[in-house]
């Protein structure tokens, strides 16, 4: 459960930053401020030094150094340029240096970004045997337990004795 939990909240916090995206769409020689989700495949964008890159793309023009830490966890900034084996990039990645220009290649929803998402949300735990024979034993007991309970005060009754319902809920209790 704690681990799910943990799998949701990475996933909220990948979507924040997923919504949060913006870029600088080039069309022609002007550039347009627009929210990343409007970006269609084939768009040009400009990303600039200390910006997000929007979403996955190939460098066109320009090299820089790019922080992929947050989707490969590798501390040291990869270098990309247009050309080389090396001109991929990411959505949710950030330019350390320099300037890119990068064209997208993932439509909406089919980005490395949405499908980490898609993973992690989807991501649940199945339950060991040992835990689900647990749990069968638990209702198990339960339900001896309640009959046991519930039996008692007609017992006692049929001898002339007497049980509040109050002794009767605390045995209950006890007993689980």
């Amino acid at each position: 459960a704690l681990a799910e939990g943990r799998g949701k909240a990475q996933a909220s916090s990948l979507r924040q930053t997923q919504s949060n995206l913006k870029a600088n769409r080039l069309i022609g020689n002007k550039t347009e401020y627009i929210d990343a989700s409007l970006l269609t495949k084939g768009d040009i964008v400009i990303v600039m030094a200390g910006e997000l890159i929007p979403v996955d793309g190939e460098v066109i023009v320009g090299v820089a150094s790019v922080n992929e830490s947050a989707i490969t966890g590798e501390s040291a900034p990869v270098i990309c340029e247009s050309g080389g084996d090396r001109s991929s990039v990411t959505g949710g990645t950030s330019v350390l240096s320099d300037w890119i220009k990068i064209r997208v290649t993932a439509a909406k929803g089919e980005s490395f970004l949405d499908k980490m998402i898609l993973l992690v949300e989807g991501a649940k735990r199945q339950k060991t045997p040992n835990e689900i024979a647990l749990s069968l034993i638990l209702i198990g007991f339960s339900l001896i337990f309640l009959l046991s309970v519930a039996t008692l005060q007609p017992l006692v009754g049929y001898f002339n004795g007497s049980f509040s319902l109050l002794v009767l809920a605390a045995l209950f209790v006890c007993l689980i």
